[in-house]
């Protein structure tokens, strides 16, 4: 093979990376090192608070993507929503300091992930929190786009 012919050599081009594929990795990243956290991400709400029309979907899409990261301890959400329910609290509550700490009590976690979807033209926008409980402080946040399909 001549060098002409080696330029000529066409290379596979790489996938983009799936939006809440990108959430996860950007989430894994600002993971713990020493120990694995435990987890569980909160059904995502719309930017007044409420439940989103894929707030659900996308919440159990992100807690996929993050076990397969193997950075975190995560909860399964179908599971540990009827313990949650048993002392009035849900997955789909507002994540203020006072449901996080009793969700945090209730689960034995530290940290939770939290999402908001805007929708926008053919999408949704997701930004998402990874926050600690205990002082509330926001570990890393991300935003990525997801094209809602008709």
């Amino acid at each position: 093979m001549n060098e002409d012919e080696v330029t000529n050599v066409t290379r596979p081009k790489k996938l983009p990376t799936p939006p809440l594929e990108q959430l996860a990795n950007s989430l894994s990243d600002k993971g713990f090192l020493i120990q694995k956290q435990k987890l569980i991400v909160l059904t995502f709400l719309d930017n007044e608070g409420k439940k989103s029309p894929y707030g659900t979907i996308l919440s159990e899409k992100l807690t996929t993507e993050l076990v397969k990261k193997d950075r975190f301890l995560l909860l399964d959400r179908g599971a540990n929503e009827k313990i949650l329910s048993k002392v009035g609290l849900s997955l789909d509550s507002t994540p203020d300091n006072t449901t996080l700490r009793k969700i945090g009590e209730t689960l034995g976690i530290q940290v939770v992930v939290t999402g908001i979807i805007t929708p926008y033209q053919d999408g949704v926008f997701v930004n998402t929190r990874l926050i600690e409980i205990a002082s509330g402080l926001i570990l890393t946040a991300d935003e990525v786009f997801v094209r809602i399909d008709g």
